[in-house]
């Protein structure tokens, strides 16, 4: 069976425009998440003020651990996300540089996303362009996990 010319054409037409608007909504569905199971991951700092782990876990619980001057240490906690992109690490967080923790002894950070807003990092403190940023790590170690 032969298909009609007009509807051959409109195939050309909506099939790409379909795919095109397919594509920007499962773009747009990754880039405005920001819930737990989107930030959950591990993240890495190094800078010259020392070196640190950070394994934020599905359950709201974390796991990092710090090197400064060759010495490690680790620490678990919780964490919890406020508004769309903030971040709450609880006063267990092993602080890094500068990075100051709140009047109620929590660590604020920023869930920042690189790469077409799919990659998500995390920057700490309020200055959102100087703060201490750590960067998504995609192959972790099973070791700080298992903390």
């Amino acid at each position: 069976m032969k298909i009609p010319r007009p509807i051959r054409i409109l195939g050309w037409v909506v099939f790409p425009i379909a795919l095109f608007i397919a594509l920007l909504w499962g773009w747009y569905m990754i880039a405005a998440d920001y819930g737990y199971d989107m930030v959950a991951g591990t993240y890495v700092y190094r800078g010259t003020d020392g070196s640190s782990t950070l394994v934020l876990r599905k359950d709201r619980s974390f796991v990092q651990e710090r090197i400064r001057a060759g010495k490690s240490e680790y620490r678990n906690g919780t964490w919890s996300r406020v508004g769309e992109g903030g971040i709450l690490l609880s006063k267990e967080f092993l602080e890094i540089g500068n990075t100051q923790p709140r009047p109620e002894g929590e660590a604020y950070g920023e869930i920042r996303k690189s790469f077409l807003e799919l990659i998500p990092y995390l920057v700490l403190g309020t200055d959102r362009d100087n703060g201490r940023t750590f960067r998504r790590q995609f192959f972790h170690s099973a070791t700080l996990e298992r903390q």
